[in-house]
């Protein structure tokens, strides 16, 4: 007995073994203890002990010695008591068995520990001096406290279950709102289209109706024009053989001839063709309120279908007079001192300018590769403004100069006020617009596949300018801003 505590001991940690375990060596040691050890291996796995190494980690569990310690531990035990000792002990909870170190009933609570303990652990050193209770007293206060936290856990369990029944039945009646609307938006749709096919119908039988009449009269008026002329051909051919008579026979009735002559006057039938072009043009004054009719609608399409994206300003590329706001959302002229004289004007496109890539302008950072998108632009009353967008064109070397929109290496769709005047701006031209009323908040739209930039007055919805379909050739193509002068300012709108 003397010698078995070294022979039971961890050499880690030891102390008896507590699930011992053997290694590839042969070595013993707490599970816990070689597991500690071999956290961060170098190298293999070595035995702490004899420092032999294997590749791969390998745990046998040692049942025997295991319980043979059991059998150790009950002897010490009883050695101990004989003793009197009173040494620090742990215990084991275990409701079935008691305690498991002294095998007694456990009746007794720590409640420092949390643990439920036998007689001889309640006067033992780690626990002399702790706030103990019976066991069923206290179960009956841990009880009470659980079953105030339980109705709280129940009240929250009640509210959640009452939000989840009002969510779910908010989002069905979301969900029938949408139905409904969609439901809604197809018969608008439906009927919109029946209504545009009846139309259809109706002008097409009606200039089907104008073909026909127009062919009718066109059919009358050959006939009697050829009745006509077959009746001259024959009074031609007549006069013509009297004239080849001998003088005798041609003086003959000479007066009857001469006298039905001085009857013959030509009298054309009024022209129909008059009569049809009024026909025709009325036709087509009707058909003016439709055309225009449909162009809106057709603008309107432009206006709404384009996705709304959120555009930042690129202050890396703005003109060094240019103010841009720290978020990216506004930009504004900022004065500086000229030489008189010297005063630019700006403008991308031939006449008066700065000149290729001095232009007062910046880009947003958000390009389009793909797809419809707009954003909405606040504009200032005072100075000059532009707006639209700006591709780079191909060919560029990198590294040889950034280059700004308003230079020959970059195409530019735009449209603003300047002095006054609106235009549309290209990188070639210039084209004077005058819209019914100057915007405060313009709608930019493009359409990146159709090729097409359109601006729109974005309170009224109505269309201001659009440019002929043009190619972006899969190029980036960045929004781009132009102010210039006191009290010019973009913002983007959110």
């Amino acid at each position: 007995m003397a010698a078995l505590p070294g022979e039971a001991s961890c050499p880690v940690c030891r102390e008896y073994f507590r699930d011992p375990v053997s290694i590839h060596c042969g070595h013993h040691f707490c599970r816990s203890c070689i597991e500690r050890c071999w956290e961060w291996p170098t190298g293999g796995f070595a035995c702490p002990r004899c420092r032999d190494t294997a590749p791969e980690r390998s745990l046998r569990p040692s049942r025997e010695l295991a319980r043979v310690l059991e059998i150790a531990r009950r002897l010490s035990r009883g050695e101990a008591l004989g003793v009197g000792g009173e040494e620090e002990e742990e215990e084991e909870e275990d409701g079935e068995e008691g305690c498991r170190r002294h095998r007694e009933p456990l009746e007794v609570f720590c409640k420092e520990d949390g643990a439920l303990l036998c007689a001889i652990c309640r006067e033992s050193r780690a626990h002399r001096a702790h706030t103990v209770l019976p066991a069923p007293e206290a179960a009956r206060e841990f009880k009470e406290q659980i079953q105030a936290r339980l109705q709280t856990l129940r009240d929250d369990r009640d509210k959640l279950l009452a939000l989840r029944e009002a969510e779910m039945r908010r989002n069905w009646e979301y969900l029938e709102n949408t139905e409904a609307e969609r439901q809604r938006i197809l018969a608008h749709f439906q009927g919109l289209r029946l209504s545009l096919e009846e139309l259809s119908r109706h002008l097409l039988a009606r200039l089907g109706h104008l073909q026909g009449h127009i062919g009718r009269v066109q059919e009358e008026r050959v006939t009697s024009l050829t009745q006509e002329i077959s009746r001259l051909d024959a009074r031609v051919r007549e006069l013509e053989e009297k004239c080849e008579q001998p003088a005798r026979t041609f003086l003959q009735d000479i007066s009857g001839t001469l006298s039905s002559l001085g009857k013959e006057n030509l009298q054309l039938p009024p022209s129909p063709l008059l009569e049809l072009e009024k026909k025709i043009h009325r036709f087509r004054e009707e058909n003016i309120l439709l055309e225009e009719t449909l162009r809106s609608f057709q603008d309107v399409l432009v206006f709404e279908l384009p996705e709304k994206m959120t555009v930042t300003l690129d202050p890396s590329t703005a003109h060094p007079q240019l103010l841009v706001a720290p978020d990216g959302s506004s930009v504004s002229w900022e004065s500086a001192p000229d030489p008189p004289g010297d005063e630019p004007e700006p403008g991308p496109g031939p006449g008066p300018g700065p000149g290729p890539g001095t232009d007062p302008s910046v880009l947003g950072r958000e390009g389009v590769t793909a797809g419809r998108r707009c954003w909405d632009v606040q504009v200032a009353p005072e100075g000059s403004w532009a707006l639209g967008v700006a591709t780079e064109t191909p060919g560029r070397t990198p590294g040889n100069g950034a280059g700004t929109p308003g230079s020959a290496e970059w195409e530019l769709w735009s449209m603003g006020l300047c002095q006054g005047q609106f235009w549309a701006l290209t990188s070639l031209e210039r084209i004077p617009l005058f819209p019914s009323r100057a915007p405060s908040r313009v709608r930019v739209a493009l359409d990146y596949e159709r090729g097409q930039v359109a601006f729109f007055d974005a309170d009224k919805r109505s269309l201001i300018f659009a440019f002929p379909a043009a190619s972006f050739k899969g190029r980036s193509v960045r929004p781009w801003f132009l102010v210039w002068g006191e009290g010019s300012r973009i913002t983007l709108c959110p």
